[in-house]
């Protein structure tokens, strides 16, 4: 009888445990809301930064204030700076910034570095 109890004891905990990792790791970063239409929800977004390009390079986001999350996946350092100037982000490879804009119009983006590398942010 005691066997059959720790047979059963040490799954029952092993399940415990991992359903308590599994809820401790997903107190991770959002991702971005997608839009029933394909575009990002009001509040945030993300781009990434690969191979010397933004990725989206259209960004479609609703009017108002957002989160923008970029993301530096080369080996070099990038900047994320919208055409007016009022936003200039420097990104380290391999790392990430988040950046809050309020838009109430489409608008450019590029980074100062490599002027090659452009963007726009649409607002619907």
């Amino acid at each position: 009888m005691r066997k059959l109890r720790a047979r059963l004891t040490v799954p029952a905990a092993a399940l415990i445990v991992s359903t308590m990792l599994a809820a401790a790791c997903s107190g991770s970063d959002p991702e971005p809301t997608v839009a029933e239409d394909g575009g990002v929800a009001p509040g945030s977004a993300a781009i990434g930064i690969a191979d010397f390009a933004f990725e989206p390079t259209t960004l479609t986001v609703a009017a108002g204030s957002i989160d923008i999350t970029i993301t530096n996946a080369d080996s070099a350092e990038h900047t994320f700076t919208l055409d007016d100037g009022s936003v200039d982000e420097p990104i380290a490879p391999g790392q990430e910034a988040t950046v809050t804009v309020d838009l109430s119009a489409s608008i450019g983006f590029h980074c100062e570095i490599h002027p090659a590398m452009t963007g726009t942010i649409q607002v619907a």
